[in-house]
């Protein structure tokens, strides 16, 4: 008897990191994915959709698979440059004040991703477009059709479409079973001194998601970059031949020289942090991720310096009702790899040899 699918939806800004992580659950064939939801977040919102339909049409996953067009603005913060160009208001202002309250300058904010986040993938401009239904319609709709904990929503882009389909219609939580978001970051940061990029885009939206009382699994930099793949690791994913592996092998490529140019511990390793990825393997294998923490999380959403922070509780005393999430410190890099060889080699099996 073959074994029930997992169902999932894939929320994405896509993105280096997204695009890889895109491959590896359209590929798996122990996932039924409903559908993807793309969001503002690496880059604007209509580029973050074009690039979700390159990399489906490029694994000739474009028909089965829908794409959700999504929220082009955070709920709140007016941090990326986009959101205050989007508002009419000068960036430069704004990301100095913000639009609510007054913010320090963000000195040691790094907002220029566009080395290691492209505005458009390397791939053929894609011949499909987005289904019609905006990406929190179709959530709404698609989980209160669900069964109850039935669905594993894998957020990797800023939390902006779940929160607002959440406050929407907080009926859907029934259907969700479990929130895996790659987020975060306790011990590691990146845009900010204080935080992690996905947090820092919309910070409450974020907080929404965590306060949501479902089941959620973190999967943050401080897992991702303990789950790195190297120059080396590249090349064996590239000589498994396939347009999706050769593909993963291009942009584990671009990422690495990203990371090596800008990351002293990943210029020794010749390597970059698959951080999208390695959520959608924990999805289906929690076991390549350790030290997990069941622990109270929230996100600074004060508008300071650590705006967008997550602080995670390290004090025994909690009881278990305050504890919202499953945070995790470390992962295995050798599972990661190994279950990413074996999906993209699966894909090899079912195509037709010349």
């Amino acid at each position: 008897m073959e074994a029930q699918k997992k169902k999932i939806i894939l929320d994405v800004d896509t993105g280096t990191d997204d695009a890889i992580a895109i491959v590896l659950a359209a590929l798996e064939e122990r996932f039924d994915l409903l559908g993807i939801c793309t969001v503002s977040g690496n880059i604007e919102v209509k580029l973050t959709t074009e690039n979700t339909l390159r990399v489906l049409t490029f694994c000739g996953k474009q028909e089965e698979i829908g794409v959700y067009k999504g929220s082009d603005l955070p709920l709140v913060s007016t941090l990326l440059p986009w959101t205050a160009q989007a508002l009419g208001i000068r960036s430069e202002i704004d990301l100095r004040t913000g639009k609510r309250w007054p913010l320090p300058r963000r000195e040691g904010t790094r907002l220029d991703k566009s080395e290691e986040h492209p505005e458009y993938l390397p791939l053929p401009p894609s011949k499909t477009r987005e289904r019609e239904e905006s990406a929190v319609y179709w959530l709404i709709k698609t989980l209160l059709a669900q069964e109850e904990n039935s669905v594993t929503f894998i957020q990797v882009g800023p939390a902006t479409n779940l929160a607002l389909a959440l406050r929407a219609d907080p009926r859907i939580k029934k259907a969700i079973k479990e929130i895996v978001i790659m987020g975060g970051g306790d011990r590691v940061t990146n845009t900010s001194p204080a935080a992690e990029f996905n947090t820092w885009a919309d910070p409450e939206a974020m907080e929404i998601v965590l306060q949501s009382g479902r089941d959620i699994l973190m999967v943050p930099l401080d897992a991702t970059h303990s789950a790195y793949v190297t120059l080396s690791d590249a090349e064996k994913i590239a000589a498994i031949g396939t347009a999706p592996a050769l593909l993963v092998a291009g942009l584990i490529r671009s990422l690495a020289s990203s990371y090596i140019n800008s990351h002293e511990e990943m210029r020794q390793y010749q390597a970059a942090p698959i951080h999208d990825a390695l959520a959608v393997c924990a999805a289906l294998h929690p076991q390549v991720l350790s030290e997990v923490v069941h622990c109270n999380c929230h996100v600074d959403i004060s508008g300071g310096w650590a705006y967008g922070q997550t602080i995670v509780d390290k004090r025994k005393l909690l009881d278990s009702e305050t504890k919202n999430c499953r945070f995790a410190r470390k992962a295995d890099r050798n599972f990661f790899l190994k279950w990413a060889m074996e999906v993209l080699s699966k894909d090899r099996e079912k195509r037709p040899h010349n």
